[in-house]
């Protein structure tokens, strides 16, 4: 199994929570850094162990589309962990008060599926999608009351939208020459179909909980 993540600093990636709802063994994690091949590492990759992850108190494995982020601490190597590169940096943590109108463009990445029949593809993607209003996507012929204050909707109509093998991966709105972490591609029905969006996990939500844990204690 594969999921997406987003570097947020050195030490910790975001992801989507339900790709962890087995609780597998940290042992047996491995996250890959600057990966434009899938599978593939080159010299312009980074691989490290996990020293944990982290669920919101929240998230429950009976209900995975709720809350549904997780941070991952990376093991450090040689008392240190990523190092920025061209092909590697981390994503700006949005603001708690920032937010982008309906229809805005935004963009995902990954190695999803193109259509809901294909492989996965092998290099890295990356398509825009539009912003979507929570009434229309509670409208009850889309996803009804599953759609909760903490997602954000996109897609839906002249883009494109998340598929299989994205998850854990950045729904980035751009500021000016800053793209934000605004979303986290959690769940949908099927990939791009007429009428249903993709939904995000809404991160300015879980920014004072974000924080709470990445943020060093200080006396």
């Amino acid at each position: 199994d594969f999921c997406a993540g987003s570097l947020i600093s050195p030490c910790w990636i975001v992801a989507a929570a339900h790709c962890f709802f087995r609780n597998p063994l940290k042992s047996q994690i491995r996250v890959v850094l600057g990966q434009h091949h899938f599978n593939v590492t080159s010299s312009n990759t980074q691989t490290f162990a996990v020293d944990n992850y982290i669920f919101p108190k929240q998230f429950s494995v009976f209900n995975p589309t709720l809350h549904d982020i997780v941070l991952i601490k990376l093991k450090k190597q040689d008392g240190r962990c990523a190092r920025k590169t061209p092909f590697i940096r981390p994503i700006c943590l949005p603001d708690k008060n920032i937010t982008f109108p309906v229809g805005y463009c935004c963009s995902i990445s990954g190695w999803g599926r193109m259509h809901e029949q294909a492989k996965t593809y092998s290099t890295l993607q990356e398509a825009g999608v539009r912003l979507i209003s929570d009434d229309t996507c509670r409208n009850p012929g889309v996803y009804g009351n599953h759609v909760t204050e903490d997602m954000i909707c996109a897609g839906m109509g002249g883009c494109v939208d998340a598929c299989q093998g994205d998850s854990g991966g950045p729904l980035a709105c751009a500021k000016g020459d800053i793209s934000f972490l605004y979303g986290i591609i959690s769940w949908g029905e099927g990939c791009g179909q007429p009428g249903k969006p993709g939904v995000y996990t809404r991160v300015v939500n879980y920014m004072d909980w974000i924080n709470s844990v990445i943020k060093p204690k200080t006396l």
